[in-house]
C-alpha cells in the first residue's frame, strides 16, 4: 500500500519507468539485453566466465581472495561462527574493486568484438577502439 491508499505493481512501475526514460537509454536497455541474450545462445559467455576465472587465478587475484576470506573467518571467531551471507558482504566489495584494470580492460574489449562481430553495437561508437 502506497501512502494515498493506492497499491503498486512491479509492472505498472516499471512501464512508467520505462516511458519515463530518454529515447537513448531505451536504446542502450534494448542492445545490452540484445548482447547478453546473443552471449547466453552463443556460449560465449560461458567462455569469457572461463577466460575471466583462468586470468584472475594468473594474476594472484584468486589466492588474494582465500587469503581474505580465511582472515575474515579467523576474524569472525571461526567457520561456525561466521555465515556466508556475511562472509559475501565482506568480500564482495573488496573483491570487486581489487580486479586488476588490465583483465577488466581485456574482458571489455572481448565483449566488444563479441558484439561488433554480431552487429550489436557499431564497429566504432565515439571513437573507441
Amino acid at each position: 500500500m502506497v501512502a494515498s491508499g493506492r497499491t503498486k505493481t512491479s509492472s505498472v512501475s516499471q512501464s512508467y519507468a520505462q516511458q519515463a526514460l530518454p529515447d537513448w537509454r531505451k536504446k542502450d536497455e534494448a542492445a545490452r539485453e540484445e548482447l547478453m541474450r546473443r552471449l547466453e545462445e552463443t556460449g560465449e559467455k560461458e567462455h569469457l566466465k572461463q577466460v575471466l576465472r583462468a586470468k584472475l587465478i594468473e594474476c594472484g587475484w584468486r589466492d588474494e581472495m582465500k587469503d581474505r576470506a580465511k582472515e575474515s573467518i579467523r576474524s569472525r571467531g571461526g567457520i561456525t561462527k561466521v555465515t556466508v551471507d556475511e562472509l559475501v558482504a565482506d568480500l564482495l566489495p573488496r573483491g570487486r574493486a581489487s580486479v586488476p584494470d588490465s583483465v577488466k580492460g581485456d574482458l571489455l574489449s572481448e565483449v566488444r568484438d563479441f558484439a561488433r562481430k554480431e552487429g550489436i553495437f557499431p564497429a566504432n561508437p565515439r571513437g573507441e577502439r
